[in-house]
């Protein structure tokens, strides 16, 4: 049975800009511990600083998640700092496009272990605490992307779907202990990542809009319009969701 209390300590990879920040100061706003990781430990300190003026309580911690060595010190440290955990948002995730002929294997790998391996790693690091805790919560981010693809966006949503793949899957696998697993799948998103993919493009103002144009609702999404969406799937209020994906995408797979 889901515990009614949910979240009180929260791990979101990835936390040091874009949804993931988003995330660790919607979750600290409503009164969550947050346990921020970030493979940039100053981006991470970054948002604890953000937390902390606002009245909130968060601890940073610097890791690379898709290392297995990196996660367990992580998590480890995080068990000392925190004490119990009870949801965990695997935010994390990188994007490489590129032609198929033109792919390095080296990108592939990476796209992969970044992505997917993070999830699998985190997640399996966070279980035992989960149960501990009596159950819990975890969040994964999808995408529009694990649903349909684009030109050069291959192996980026090949990413995806596994991780939609590893929400049902650990969804089914955890129910018994009172751990729910589901997903959000944004779309677009205003965030750092997006700024640096228009920077390379000829026209940085006509990539935003025609990216928005991919949306009926005729814009981009906002990092915290993501976040509610995670903070919902991991509140009782969502006590009877597991192995679901919430799209928010402005209608783009409509």
């Amino acid at each position: 049975m889901t515990r009614p209390d949910l979240p009180r300590t929260v791990i979101v990879t990835g936390a040091g800009s874009g949804i993931g920040r988003a995330t660790a100061l919607c979750f600290a706003g409503r009164g969550a511990r947050v346990a921020a990781i970030d493979i940039d430990e100053s981006a991470a300190a970054a948002v604890v600083a953000e937390i902390e003026a606002l009245g909130g309580r968060a601890d940073a911690f610097a890791a690379d998640v898709s290392d297995e060595a990196g996660v367990q010190r992580a998590f480890g440290c995080i068990a000392s700092a925190c004490g119990p955990v009870d949801t965990l948002v695997n935010n994390v995730g990188i994007e490489i496009t590129g032609p198929l002929t033109g792919f390095s294997l080296a990108d592939y790998e990476r796209l992969f272990a970044v992505n997917v391996r993070s999830v699998f790693l985190c997640s399996r690091a966070a279980v035992p605490d989960l149960v501990r805790a009596g159950g819990g919560s975890i969040v994964n981010l999808a995408s529009v992307a694990s649903f349909r693809t684009w030109p050069g966006d291959g192996v980026y949503s090949a990413t995806k779907a596994a991780v939609l793949s590893l929400t049902r899957a650990f969804a089914s696998e955890l129910a018994a202990s009172g751990i729910r697993v589901n997903a959000v799948a944004p779309a677009i998103v205003d965030t750092p990542m997006t700024d640096r993919a228009l920077a390379v493009e000829p026209d940085a103002v006509e990539g935003r809009r025609r990216r928005e144009r991919l949306h009926p609702l005729g814009r981009l999404a906002q990092a915290g319009e993501v976040a509610e969406a995670v903070y919902f799937l991991a509140s009782a209020r969502a006590s009877f969701t597991t192995g679901a994906c919430l799209s928010v995408d402005g209608g783009l797979l409509a």
